[in-house]
């Protein structure tokens, strides 16, 4: 119910969508007979649900096959040092990539040696996209997204004082005992492999469906966006949240907290910016924006065509498909003296 499944599902669909055959590998399989039935041209995964170090051998292998393997990873590794060991080996992936802006994985590629290339996160267009406006979801300001502790600071000093002077929807998991009850279940759920109880789990937490949020979007006056904080909430993220894309394909206006590399996505007469160490100036954003809704107005329409035009997983796979295309290009023999 993390930001994850929606992700997954923003590259499956556009995978999908532009004529390929996608097959899901999950923590109910094992690989090599997965691979083995499915015999991929690209194994695409995230060295957080891949152990490169316990299924080093079986990666080399179906290298070895012809398999084209794209690792999705960040840095400092989740679990221990002998991750970058291992990848710094050359043996378990073609390609390593990631939402993370490149200024903050020069560790990564200093201690593997390894090309690093940023992919960000970007909006599906198959259901993102701007909509009519429902009674149901017209809120002053809305936010979509988990109760996560690495936001609470914002939420606590930004967020919920809002409560006090507007019409304010928050949705998402984490929010109420009764979901964390369920997280809890559909954990216990997960690691003993019942999975039809960790799904049906799944769609009871849902609080909007995934064919609503472009309607959640659209019906709401302002949408804001935090990002998790680092180095112990004293530091702005280093990845550009899918969320940043999707209220803007979505036909949404959003205030969104600054994190580095934002502005390589979108422009100032785009998305507005607030700093999420000074809640005055949201307020004071939020106030403003509330009162001028042409401006408003032509400040999300420019968003959304910028996400629509740019920022779709879509416009990701083209970029990912270079990639591999570029590993599959014949050498070019160079003629020297």
């Amino acid at each position: 119910m993390g930001a994850d499944r929606w992700i997954y599902e923003g590259w499956r669909d556009a995978f999908a969508d532009m004529g390929n055959q996608v097959y899901e590998h999950t923590v109910y399989d094992e690989l090599e007979r997965r691979v083995r039935d499915v015999r991929p041209d690209v194994f695409w995964t995230t060295w957080h649900f891949i152990d490169v170090v316990r299924e080093r051998e079986i990666l080399k292998g179906i290298r070895g096959q012809g398999v084209r393997v794209f690792m999705l990873v960040d840095w400092p590794p989740s679990r221990s040092m002998k991750e970058a060991e291992v990848v710094a080996s050359g043996e378990v992936a073609d390609v390593f990539f990631g939402e993370r802006e490149a200024d903050s994985m020069g560790g990564f590629e200093r201690a593997t040696g390894q090309e690093y290339h940023v992919i960000a996160n970007a909006a599906n267009r198959l259901i993102h996209f701007p909509t009519k406006a429902e009674e149901k979801y017209r809120y002053d300001v809305v936010y979509l997204g988990a109760y996560l502790p690495k936001k609470k600071g914002m939420f606590e000093k930004i967020l919920f004082p809002l409560r006090e002077r507007h019409k304010v929807g928050i949705f998402g998991p984490g929010w109420t005992v009764k979901d964390n009850v369920m997280r809890a279940v559909q954990k216990v759920s997960r690691r003993v492999r019942f999975r039809w109880g960790a799904d049906f789990v799944n769609k009871l937490r849902v609080t909007v469906p995934a064919e609503e949020e472009n309607v959640l979007y659209s019906s709401a006056k302002i949408c804001v966006n935090f990002h998790e904080r680092e180095s112990g909430g004293a530091q702005p993220h280093h990845i550009v949240n899918q969320r940043a894309f999707k209220i803007c394909a979505c036909g949404g206006f959003q205030i969104c907290d600054y994190v580095p590399g934002i502005r390589r996505y979108f422009a100032e007469d785009e998305i507005v910016l607030a700093d999420a160490n000074r809640p005055g100036e949201w307020f004071e954003k939020i106030e403003y924006y509330l009162s001028h809704e042409e401006e408003r107005k032509r400040i999300q329409e420019k968003g959304t065509a910028r996400a629509l035009r740019d920022h779709t997983y879509h416009n990701r796979v083209e970029q990912a498909m270079e990639i591999y295309r570029g590993l599959n290009a014949p050498p070019t023999t160079v003629v020297g003296s």
